[in-house]
C-alpha cells in the first residue's frame, strides 16, 4: 500500500512542490485546496489515482472536519500531515506608528499560521494514529526565531510563526508517548506569491530538501525547529 501525506495550501507554492515531490516519491497524496485546484490538474493526470484534491479553510472548523471526513473515506490511515497553509496580509511592511489595528490583519494572520495547523491536526489526528510514521510537520520560518530576530516591522507574521514554534513544541511533549515526531520547518526565501520572485530560491528546491528530511528516521526526542536541510534553529 502506497504510504500517504496530507498538505495544506497543496494549490499553489510551496505546498505545489511539495505534492508533486510526494507523488513522485510513490506516495498518495492528499491535496488541501484553499482557493482553486487548477494548479493540480497536470499532476492528477500525470499520476492518475494517485492524488486527492480535498477542499479546506484551515480556519473554519466546519471546513476543516469536512476534509478530515473526505479522507477517512479514501484511507485508513496518514503517514504525514504537512501543516503549510499560511499568510502574511501586510503588505507592504509598515513601522508602528502605521499600523491598522482595526482591519483584523492581525488576528487572521493569527487564526491561519498559529490556530490553523492546531486545527487540522486535531481532525486528522485519528488518521495519523493509524500510520506508520506519525510525523506533523508544520512549515514554520526564521520569522518565528525570538533568539535571531534582527527585524523591525512584520508583526503579525512574525508573531503567529513564533506561536507556532510554541505550539509545535508543546505537541510533540503531548504525543511523544504516542510515538509521534513533530517538526517545524524554516522552508527559507522562495520564489512564491508570499515571497516574491526576488527570493533566493524557487519552491521545487525546497521541496526537494523537505522529502529528503521526511524520509530520514525520526525519533520523539528529535530536534522539533530546524531548516530545510536539517540544520537545527534557536528558539
Amino acid at each position: 500500500m502506497d504510504k500517504t501525506i496530507f498538505i495544506t495550501g497543496a494549490d499553489r507554492g510551496l505546498g505545489l512542490s511539495l505534492a508533486e515531490r510526494f507523488l513522485h516519491g510513490g506516495f498518495h497524496v492528499f491535496a488541501g485546496i484553499y482557493l482553486s485546484g487548477k494548479n493540480l490538474e497536470r499532476l492528477a493526470g500525470q499520476f492518475p489515482g494517485k492524488l486527492a484534491p480535498v477542499g479546506i479553510d484551515v480556519i473554519d472548523l466546519t471546513s476543516v472536519q469536512r476534509a478530515a471526513r473526505t479522507v477517512a473515506e479514501q484511507t485508513p490511515a496518514l503517514d504525514i500531515l504537512i501543516n503549510n497553509a499560511a499568510v502574511n496580509l501586510q503588505k507592504p511592511v509598515k513601522p508602528l506608528e502605521e499600523l491598522d489595528f482595526t482591519d483584523m490583519h492581525f488576528q487572521k494572520t493569527m487564526d491561519v499560521n498559529a490556530f490553523g495547523p492546531l486545527r487540522v491536526t486535531r481532525q486528522f489526528l485519528p488518521l495519523l494514529e493509524k500510520g506508520g510514521q506519525k510525523l506533523i510537520v508544520n512549515i514554520s520560518s526564521e520569522a518565528g526565531s525570538i533568539t535571531d530576530c534582527k527585524r523591525t516591522a512584520e508583526y503579525a507574521y512574525c508573531m503567529s510563526k513564533s506561536a507556532l514554534n510554541m505550539g509545535s513544541k508543546i505537541l510533540q511533549n503531548y504525543l511523544k508517548p504516542r510515538g509521534f515526531k513533530v517538526l517545524a520547518i524554516q522552508p527559507g526565501w522562495m520564489k512564491t506569491d508570499m515571497g516574491g520572485m526576488d527570493a533566493d530560491i524557487h519552491p521545487d528546491e525546497v521541496a526537494e530538501d523537505i522529502f529528503k528530511l521526511l524520509m530520514k528516521p525520526w525519533q520523539p526526542d528529535d530536534e522539533i525547529f530546524m531548516d530545510r536541510l536539517g540544520k537545527t534553529l534557536p528558539w
